[in-house]
C-alpha cells in the first residue's frame, strides 16, 4: 500500500484542510491552530522544508474564520458546557476540559454563567446525573453500612462535587424524591 503524498503547503490547501477539520468537529481555535501546525510540520518534514514560513498562514486563516464565525471561543465554550454539565461534569471536570481545548478563563466563566439560564442549581443538576449514570443510588435497598455510603461519597467527591452536594445525594430515600430534586434544578420558562 502507496502512502499519500502530502500536497505542499499553500494557502489554499491549508484552508481547504481546515474547513474539512470543522466540518467534521466542533473545534476552538487553539484545536484548530494545533490540528493546522501538526499538518504543517507533516508536510514540511516529507519536502525537508522549514515549517517556520507557513506557520504565518495559520493567523491569517484563523483570522478570517473569526470574522466569518466558523471558530468562536465563546459560543464554542458555551455549548460545550452544556453538554459536559448533562453528562454529569462537575464545574472542576468542565474547566480543565475546556482549558485543555484551549479556551480562557473569561469564555468558561462566560459558558459557566450561561448555564444560569437553564439551571437554577447546575453543580446539583450535574451531581444528580452522575450519581444516577454510576448507579451510585440504589433505591430498592437502603444503605445502612458506614463504608459503602463513605465509599460514595468519595466517588462523587473524587468526581469532583462538593462533599455537601454528595451528602444530598446519598441522603435521598426513593427515586420520587430523586426525581423532584432533579426537577427543581432545572429552571421553568
Amino acid at each position: 500500500m502507496k502512502k499519500k503524498i502530502p500536497k505542499k503547503i499553500t494557502l489554499d490547501v491549508l484552508e481547504k484542510s481546515a474547513i474539512k477539520y470543522l466540518e467534521k468537529y466542533a473545534a476552538s481555535e487553539y484545536q484548530l491552530v494545533s490540528v493546522l501546525r501538526r499538518k504543517i510540520i507533516k508536510t514540511s518534514f516529507f519536502y525537508k522544508t522549514n515549517p517556520e514560513k507557513d506557520f504565518e498562514l495559520i493567523d491569517l486563516i484563523t483570522n478570517k474564520f473569526k470574522k466569518i464565525g466558523l471558530i468562536n471561543d465563546k459560543k464554542f465554550s458555551e455549548n460545550k458546557v452544556e453538554t459536559y454539565a448533562q453528562k454529569g461534569y462537575s464545574r472542576k471536570k468542565i474547566t480543565f476540559n475546556l482549558k485543555s481545548k484551549g479556551i480562557s478563563n473569561q469564555n468558561i466563566e462566560y459558558g459557566m454563567e450561561n448555564l444560569k439560564l437553564y439551571f437554577n442549581d447546575a453543580e446539583l443538576a450535574s451531581a444528580l446525573i452522575y450519581a444516577k449514570k454510576k448507579k451510585i443510588l440504589n433505591f430498592k435497598e437502603k444503605e445502612n453500612d458506614q463504608k459503602k455510603i463513605q465509599k460514595k461519597l468519595l466517588q462523587i467527591s473524587q468526581a469532583g462535587f462538593s462533599y455537601d452536594i454528595a451528602k444530598k445525594i446519598i441522603n435521598l430515600n426513593d427515586e420520587a424524591e430523586f426525581l423532584k430534586l432533579l426537577e427543581s434544578t432545572k429552571k421553568i420558562d
